[in-house]
């Protein structure tokens, strides 16, 4: 009798280990079979998701921004036909003068000999932009007495690199901002051109010719132009960022019956943000502009913004 209840009891706890083995084993089965489940909706759902825009059609113009001065365009001094002392000066910096106006007087008299004084005139309409000499002081005409600029018109100095010379010609039109006045423009034209380039900085100067009759502009302001070089009107027009390096090559991904495809398109010109292109695409097609990076040629895409 203890043998067989002995053996049940050994029967028993078998069954019980078995029981609770089967339970765990149950659990970890379950459990694989929803990780499983999982991965295999993962797999059906192989779609890459985007955001994309629309091929447009506009207006894109090529421009060279390019930093300079600004400069009077003409800037004379003015000198004394004859030695003497300064007797008057008829102006102070700033004044505004027109030619022939008298800007001082010499008075040439040596002892025993007296000579009305002699008048010192602005040979062109402007500014005074300096007066280097005082009264009393001696003066001959090798010496400078005062220096006139013309603020009418200026000139916005650059330098062009000689990379782009071909692209610009006289007569181009041309927006100048200054740091003096950050939220304006001041429009100009190209109006020369040096006939040569620095041998040291391969650039090649160029004047810009602004209109400044309220003299807002002042000689010596810092500043940036932009010169437009081309117009380029119903041009397809696609975001910047659109464009990845691929193995090399610029390329676009465009969006075709829900796949990702890849063109290496013609491009032409590049405005900001903007480029256009001279083929590969027509104006509303899809185009990828976030996430094309992720993609190859031929996988399915899951559009989840459309960016204006």
């Amino acid at each position: 009798m203890k043998k067989g209840l002995k053996a049940l009891i050994i029967v028993v706890v078998i069954l019980g280990i078995l029981g609770v083995l089967g339970r765990i084993a149950y659990f970890r089965y379950k459990d694989k079979m929803s990780i499983l489940q999982r991965k295999g909706t993962e797999v059906l759902d192989t779609k890459t998701p985007v955001a994309v825009s629309r091929v447009a059609r506009g207006d894109i113009a090529e421009s060279l921004v390019l930093n300079g001065e600004i400069v009077p365009r003409t800037e004379v001094s003015i000198y004394s036909t004859v030695p003497g002392k300064v007797k008057k000066i008829s102006v102070s910096e700033g004044d505004r003068v027109r030619k022939g106006d008298v800007l001082l007087y010499i008075d040439r008299s040596e002892a025993g000999l007296t000579y009305a004084p002699t008048p010192v005139e602005s040979t062109i309409d402007g500014v005074v932009k300096s007066v280097m000499t005082q009264t009393g002081a001696y003066s001959t005409p090798q010496v400078p007495l005062l220096s006139v600029l013309d603020m009418d018109v200026v000139e916005f100095v650059v330098r062009v690199p000689e990379r782009f010379i071909y692209k610009v010609k006289k007569g181009l039109a041309a927006e100048v901002a200054v740091i003096s006045y950050p939220d304006r423009l001041f429009t100009g034209r190209v109006s020369k051109m040096s006939p040569v380039v620095d041998p040291v900085s391969r650039t090649q100067e160029m004047r810009i010719e602004i209109m400044n009759s309220s003299h807002t502009l002042k000689p010596g302001m810092y500043g940036e132009v932009k010169i437009v070089i081309q117009r380029k009107p119903d041009s397809l027009i696609i975001p910047l960022g659109a464009v990845i390096d691929r193995d090399g090559q610029n390329v676009i991904f465009l969006v075709k019956e829900g796949k990702a495809v890849m063109v290496e398109p013609g491009f032409d010109i590049r405005e900001g943000n903007r480029i256009s292109l001279l083929n590969g695409a027509e104006a509303g097609d899809t185009i990828i502009v976030i996430g094309q990076q992720n993609v190859n040629s031929g996988d399915d895409v899951a559009i989840t913004e459309e960016i204006e």
